[in-house]
């Protein structure tokens, strides 16, 4: 028997919240993610952030959807049309869906609306050094290292680097 899964973007929204919640909440999801997700938050937290996160205009916000399971977020935030770049981000929230390639795929629809849709020049992210995964899936993808911030991060009682990489427009392969 042959399977394939189904992935889509869908707009996140204030519907999610539940969703949006659990994967905050998953210590392993956000080991490596915002800051401000990393202490116990409420429900209540939760939805100002993700309304916050709505409301504003410099954000592209999507839910990834596999087989009708919510299973995280990603897309475009601080998005600068007089410059040409945003900086893409990412959370895979139900970490069983880790190493399933809905990461790199859901990437590859968000370099597509970035560069096509917006008429982006530079997509950019920050990653944890030790965050392997993600700089293989970025890699992939076609993004470049651009940078190294000394230890820009603090997690586990240790500061870690991150890595600036980014990807212009006609470095991406998927025209």
């Amino acid at each position: 028997m042959l399977r394939t899964i189904s992935m889509t973007l869908e707009d996140l929204n204030i519907e999610h919240i539940e969703d949006f919640h659990r994967w905050i909440s998953n210590k392993v999801s956000v080991q490596f993610s915002l800051s401000c997700f990393l202490p116990e938050r409420d429900i209540e937290w939760s939805k100002r952030y993700l309304k916050e996160t709505i409301a504003d205009p410099s954000c592209w916000n999507q839910t990834i959807v596999v087989d009708g399971v919510n299973i995280g977020y990603c897309g475009l935030c601080n998005i600068s049309t007089r410059n040409k770049n945003a900086e893409y981000f990412i959370l895979i929230g139900d970490d069983s869906y880790w190493g399933m390639g809905y990461g790199t795929n859901s990437g590859h629809a968000v370099l597509q609306y970035g560069f096509c849709n917006l008429k982006l020049n530079r997509i950019w992210l920050t990653v944890s050094e030790t965050n392997k995964a993600a700089i293989r899936s970025y890699t992939k993808l076609g993004y470049v290292t651009e940078g190294h911030m000394r230890e820009a991060c603090f997690r586990d009682n240790k500061y870690h680097d991150k890595t600036v990489m980014g990807i212009l427009k006609h470095e991406w392969h998927n025209k």
